[in-house]
């Protein structure tokens, strides 16, 4: 009997694992090579390791670069840049490292004066719209240039001066508003020659001989016509009074009390009298004077008793005082428009003057004072009475005040 056991057959996952057992031990590296990867291993862990550590450091710079570029953006006005990762780079942003307080703090405080600061110039720039002001630099003083700009105009000037004397002479002399006196009475007076130098001749000692050798003038004003033309404009009186000197003569006075021309009882009658002053030798073209002769007013006794003189010193009145006040009273009249309607005006007596409106009325104005408004009264008084009336206007308002009294002659 067959004693031999039969071989029974292989289990096929045995082999299997047979054979991966001896491809295993077919693909096993020799013992060097097995050393040098522990090796290459290390260094890949620690590259991975570099590289770990290195990303987070960069993309902290990177984001601090990009936080800076922002705030000076803020601080300059100019657009904002934003620079964003891609998303594959946003996954692999690390969370950023803990900072520093202080520099933290520091870092914000820095944003909030760079925001203020921008504020503050678009305020400023929406409040002021006026335009900037440009300031330059003066230029130097130069004193040569000055001198030859003043010389310059000098030169001019007298060049232009000589020009006129020469070329421009008086040939002609034109005289307007004269009545009282001829032109050529007047151009004799001024004594303006012909072949003077239109430019340079002397117009206030002109106007001064006209006034003083022609008392009827009042005005006397000069110009020039070129080429060769002298115009003078003279204006005259137009009313004269009359008026006795110390020798009973009768003078021709204007009513700012210049003497014009003496004349004749008969051509005095013409003219509107002045009593109860007379003039101290009068000369034609000058200012009256009043005679000098100091009386006692009539409101005091004629012959003052040695009491009164004791108690009381005599009421005087001057000639000059009775001069004014009739010059007054003839202004007041020229004012009013009575020019050659009053007969006489007499200030013999200051508080009791006296008026005569031809021989119809006769008026009394009292005392010196408010001699216009007395005036002015008198004239209007007149107007509301009848031609045929004749009688006594008291305006001194004495006896009525503020009122004109009215008595008719008897």
């Amino acid at each position: 009997m067959d004693t031999k056991k039969k071989k029974r057959p292989e289990d096929p996952r045995k082999r299997s694992r047979t054979a991966a057992r001896g491809g295993a031990s077919g693909s096993r590296r020799s013992q060097p090579e097995r050393k040098r990867q522990p090796a290459a291993q290390e260094q890949r862990t620690a590259r991975r390791q570099e590289q770990s550590t290195r990303r987070p450091r960069e993309r902290a710079a990177e984001a601090e670069l990009q936080q800076r570029r922002q705030m000076e953006a803020v601080a300059s006005d100019a657009p904002e840049m934003v620079f964003r990762m891609d998303a594959q780079e946003e996954k692999k942003k690390p969370e950023p490292l803990p900072q520093d307080p202080v520099e933290a703090k520091r870092e914000q405080q820095r944003r909030r004066s760079a925001q203020r600061t921008q504020e503050r110039r678009k305020q400023a720039s929406r409040r002021s719209r006026a335009p900037r002001v440009v300031y330059t630099q003066p230029k130097p003083f130069n004193l040569n240039r000055l001198l030859l700009q003043l010389a310059a105009v000098m030169a001019v000037v007298i060049a232009i001066s000589l020009g006129l004397s020469v070329f421009f002479k008086v040939e002609n002399v034109v005289v307007y508003g004269n009545k009282a006196y001829t032109p050529w009475a007047v151009q004799n007076a001024s004594g303006i020659e012909g072949g003077e130098k239109l430019l340079t001749f002397g117009r206030i000692r002109a106007s001064g001989k006209i006034k003083a050798e022609l008392p009827y003038v009042d005005t006397v004003r000069i110009g020039i016509t070129l080429p060769d033309t002298v115009n003078i404009y003279i204006t005259e009186y137009d009313v004269v009074y009359a008026i006795k000197d110390q020798n009973a003569a009768w003078w021709l006075m204007t009513s700012d009390g210049r003497v014009v021309e003496q004349t004749d009882a008969g051509t005095a009658s013409g003219y509107t009298k002045v009593l109860g002053v007379e003039l101290d030798h009068p000369v034609v073209g000058e200012q009256g004077i009043a005679y000098q002769e100091i009386t006692f007013d009539d409101a005091s006794s004629t012959a003052p008793t040695a009491s009164l003189l004791e108690t009381e010193p005599p009421v005087t009145v001057t000639p000059a005082e009775r001069l004014s006040a009739s010059l007054n009273i003839l202004e007041a009249l020229e004012l009013n428009d009575m020019v050659g309607l009053i007969a006489s005006v007499d200030v013999t007596t200051l508080t009791n003057i006296e008026l005569w409106y031809g021989n119809q009325y006769q008026i009394r104005l009292g005392d010196t004072g408010r001699l216009d408004y007395k005036i002015t009264c008198m004239t209007q008084a007149i107007a509301q009475l009848s031609d045929y009336q004749t009688g006594i206007l008291d305006v001194s308002f004495v006896t009525w005040e503020d009122q004109v009294g009215y008595t008719p002659f008897e």
